[in-house]
């Protein structure tokens, strides 16, 4: 009988060991899957926290003028090809014209001469036109490669890009693009503190830096983030 006893002793003690060993295991598979869990939520929310963040770049150039194209060309373009989603464009062509108001309208004298006005004109009314912002730099981009003959080069770079240039031709010789121009030398007089070389580039409305922005826009760009995008190789 005490035999007996004993040996249903060391079976209940082995069911027990087992039952606890089962449970350590479902215990530790549900605490590895909410860690997993909440870690790809973490990673989500990275994701998310990382695509919402933006700069504003605000681009003060003129059409002709040389600085204007290399830095379109060799610094703009390829940050926003890096970063597209984490950057916010906006282009002021107008430099270091200035305006006269007519009874008429306004008259226009450029730093370049008047075959940059109508260059700048152009290029305000694509802008106006051309609302997505992709479609706008690579535009401008086009044509400031080559605005010895404004009309033309906004014909030959629509064709290229497939796009309808007569409403922007509609808008280059009425008032309109006289208009926008002259508003974009208000915002261009109104920086402070006043330009002095163009292009003058403002990363989130801080015009500092402009010789380590112009070398590097990449760099400078990516500074302004709290989490680096993809895109960004300091």
């Amino acid at each position: 009988m005490g035999l007996g006893i004993f040996r249903w002793k060391i079976l209940l003690i082995a069911i027990s060991v087992l039952l606890l060993w089962q449970s350590s295991k479902v215990w530790l598979n549900l605490t590895q899957e909410k860690y997993g869990i909440e870690a790809q939520l973490q990673d989500n929310q990275l994701t998310d926290d990382e695509s919402k963040q933006k700069v504003h770049i605000t681009v003060y150039y003129e059409a002709l003028c040389p600085d204007s194209r290399n830095f379109f060309i060799k610094q703009l373009l390829p940050m926003y090809h890096k970063i597209p989603n984490n950057v916010q464009l906006e282009f002021i062509p107008y430099g270091k014209a200035t305006t006269v108001k007519t009874e008429n309208g306004y008259e226009f004298m450029c730093q370049h001469g008047p075959i940059e006005c109508g260059a700048n004109i152009i290029h305000a009314c694509s802008i106006d036109i051309l609302k997505n912002t992709s479609i706008q730099l690579e535009y401008l981009s086009c044509m400031i490669k080559n605005n010895i003959v404004p009309v033309n080069i906004m014909e030959i770079c629509a064709k290229k890009m497939n796009i309808d240039y007569n409403p922007i031709f509609k808008c280059f010789i009425g008032d309109k693009g006289k208009e926008l121009l002259a508003k974009y030398g208000e915002l261009t007089n109104a920086l402070t503190p006043q330009i002095s070389f163009i292009p003058t580039v403002v990363l989130n409305e801080n015009s500092e830096n402009q010789a380590r922005i112009l070398k590097n826009l990449l760099h400078e760009v990516c500074l302004q983030f709290k989490i680096m995008p993809e895109g960004c190789i300091l």
